[in-house]
């Protein structure tokens, strides 16, 4: 469902208005001084974990591209992604300890499968989905092979994509293959069939593809291109690690070569002059990425499976959209794993290859933009597209431009984002229970890929978001990954996972994108106090159960459930508190400011307080979406105690008297 944003709270029209007349049924007393919520009395601090070099990984990374490069006692990538040995491994310890070579080993004698669960888990996943594709999948993942990445990704900009690819001057160097290619006549130039075999190869990595410097969108073109070169090689662990792809090996996860002969020579085929091996595997690779595999003469020892190349650069091309355009960001980042996924669909990779393509990616993309002599480039990629984008806006919020209603938009369902990314990140490995539980790690620099996304926040801030949606322990490689393989971006970008410490949020209308609206669409936990501040507007959308309390100080904090100010108390001081579809609370004070209710129901109470209601001062507007009839009595708020009344109460569209008692207010509806 769309959310509508506004850049600040709309100020109701006066004629648009009714006073009401107050009919003060019940003489209460105001209670002077009534408690505030106090939360736990202090912030959540995530401190960057004790590691030993080469990491942290933002402060080693270029060894991932330097004479170190093989070697694991300097690559940082190598240690992140070290938990792979603990599922398969070359069993080749002088490889292991720095042998690692861009020619690959020539001996795979002491291959060793350390878990066998694991290992046919990630192998059955690749035949499950090989032999179950539909066409239109097929033809994905053949064009995200064969398209640079840079352009593949574009697509995650959704409604925008179009514009992007205009302002970038950018451009597919593979022609545009379409589902209805299939059916025309074979001797038609567009005829494209992705399920026939082919024996030449299109397109390939093109620098232009991304776009040009140039171009209206240049400093947006020149962050892609900074992320896409910044130590960002894949090779390097391939090499060390030297596992097969999936098209190499049976449901065992065993590699053995077709012999039909029985002479000790693989099987072979052979395709527009090149020959490739045969093994004895279930996976279906896609017909017209075969002539892609590696050559026969190469052999295993050139062909390293894990990490996934194709989905770092993807998913790094999605970091620097999402960064430059964090109206997206959450689309963007599951267009990333989209990309992983039609590695497997392929059948070129596997899960393990596509998580270790995620985890090397947000490390490299980290080190990227956490470095100070990038920063001027990412602050002017952010301002590149809200000058460019606001131009077609017309007035409207980028974030409603972003996602305006497209039937193309294969990204336009937020919740089923969120969860096929968190399904990614383990694809369904069997957790170990006794590894289980263990506290998330945030490693140093992770923060910085929220920051636009999450501008009103302090850096500390959005590492205790990443602490507080990171996923579970206990799944296989991601628990040596030092935190990296267990921050979900995509639903951190909702904010808050849990109040672990009291939280206190500023925004600033005046600075635009986030910082004048947001919201908060995680289920929020946590015995913590949310305070708001400044002028902006937040939303919260979940069901929520934190218990320390809300404070509004300024702006506007809205509440889309019943139960997004959880289980405690809501102090009202000033600025404007504004309910969508009902809310229930603990206790309620307000002093100043503005309650506004927006009434969906004219038979059920919009707010419910557990306890106590003390109202000291301050607006109460109603806002109902259907005009109510003449006659109509309104349950409005319902409170177990109900003290003081309001200054001024103002309805929109229908006047009504307001009539409190002990244990409430109710409107009757006089015209």
């Amino acid at each position: 469902m769309k959310t509508k944003t506004h850049s600040s709270y709309p100020v109701l029209k006066p004629l648009t208005l009714a006073l009401i007349t107050v009919s003060f049924l019940t003489a209460c007393a105001i209670r002077q001084g009534a408690d505030k919520p106090t939360g736990v009395g202090y912030e959540q601090v995530v401190p960057t974990p004790k590691v030993s070099f080469p990491l942290p990984a933002v402060d080693n990374i270029e060894n991932n591209g330097n004479e170190h490069k093989y070697d694991p006692d300097y690559n940082p990538i190598l240690t992140l992604l070290s938990g792979f040995n603990q599922i398969w491994t070359l069993g080749d310890e002088q490889w292991a300890n720095g042998s690692a070579n861009s020619k690959g080993p020539a001996d795979f004698s002491n291959v060793k499968i350390i878990n066998p669960i694991a290992w046919q888990e990630n192998i059955a996943y690749v035949v499950k989905v090989t032999n179950n594709r539909t066409y239109q999948q097929t033809l994905d993942a053949y064009l995200d092979d064969r398209r640079d990445k840079n352009f593949s990704v574009i697509d995650g900009f959704g409604p925008l994509t179009n514009a992007y690819i205009k302002g970038a001057q950018a451009h597919s160097n593979v022609p545009l293959h379409t589902v209805n290619d299939v059916t025309r006549a074979s001797s038609d130039p567009a005829y494209f069939d992705a399920n026939a075999t082919l024996d030449y190869s299109e397109g390939g990595d093109d620098d232009k593809a991304k776009g040009l410097s140039s171009s209206e969108l240049g400093k947006v073109v020149d962050l892609v291109h900074l992320l896409r070169e910044s130590s960002a090689s894949t090779s390097p662990a391939k090499y060390t690690f030297s596992s097969p792809r999936p098209w190499r090996m049976n449901d065992e996860g065993q590699v053995i070569p077709l012999d039909a002969n029985h002479d000790g020579k693989p099987d072979t085929e052979s395709l527009g002059g090149k020959t490739f091996e045969l093994y004895d595997t279930n996976v279906s690779i896609v017909p017209s990425l075969k002539y892609q595999r590696r050559k026969a003469e190469d052999g295993r020892r050139k062909d390293g499976a894990f990490p996934s190349g194709h989905t770092n650069a993807g998913y790094l091309a999605a970091w620097a959209y999402a960064y430059a355009f964090p109206e997206r960001f959450a689309e963007m980042v599951t267009r990333g794993s989209e990309l992983g996924e039609s590695r497997i669909v392929a059948g070129m990779h596997s899960p393990f290859d596509v998580i270790g393509g995620r985890i090397q990616s947000q490390a490299v993309a980290a080190a990227a933009l956490l470095n100070e002599k990038n920063t001027a480039l990412k602050e002017a990629a952010y301002e590149n597209t809200g000058e460019y984008f606001s131009q077609m806006s017309a007035g409207d919020s980028l974030y409603d431009l972003a996602h305006q209603q497209d039937s193309s938009d294969r990204w336009a369902d937020h919740d089923s984002n969120k969860a096929l990314y968190r399904f990614r990140m383990t694809y369904g490995f069997t957790q170990d229970k006794s590894k289980a539980g263990q506290a998330p790690v945030v490693p140093k620099g992770a923060e910085v890929l929220l920051e636009t996304r999450q501008p009103y926040l302090t850096a500390e801030q959005r590492r205790a978001v990443l602490y507080t949606t990171s996923i579970d322990s206990g799944y296989p490689v991601l628990d040596e990954s030092n935190g990296w393989g267990r921050l979900d971006y995509v639903t951190a970008a909702d904010g808050y996972g849990a109040f672990l410490g009291d939280v206190t949020v500023t925004m600033d209308a005046d600075k635009g994108r986030f910082n004048a609206h947001d919201w908060w669409r995680n289920d929020i936990s946590g015995k913590g106090l949310l305070t708001k501040q400044g002028t902006g507007w937040l939303t919260l959308t979940g069901n929520n159960s934190y218990s320390g309390g809300t404070h509004l100080k300024a702006g506007v904090l809205e509440a889309q459930s019943r139960t997004a100010f959880g289980s405690g108390d809501v102090f009202i001081e000033n600025g404007v508190l504004l309910i969508t579809s009902g809310l229930n609370v603990n206790n309620l004070q307000q002093q100043s400011g503005m309650l506004t209710i927006h009434l969906d129901q004219v038979n059920v109470p919009a707010l419910t307080v557990k306890n106590t209601a003390m109202i000291q001062g301050g607006t109460l507007v109603i806002d109902a979406l259907a005009k109510p009839q003449v006659g109509d009595r309104i349950p409005l708020i319902q409170a177990k105690y109900w003290r003081g009344k309001f200054e001024q109460v103002l309805t929109k569209g229908f006047k009504a008297k307001v009539e409190y008692n002990d244990d409430g207010v109710e409107l009757l509806v006089t015209e």
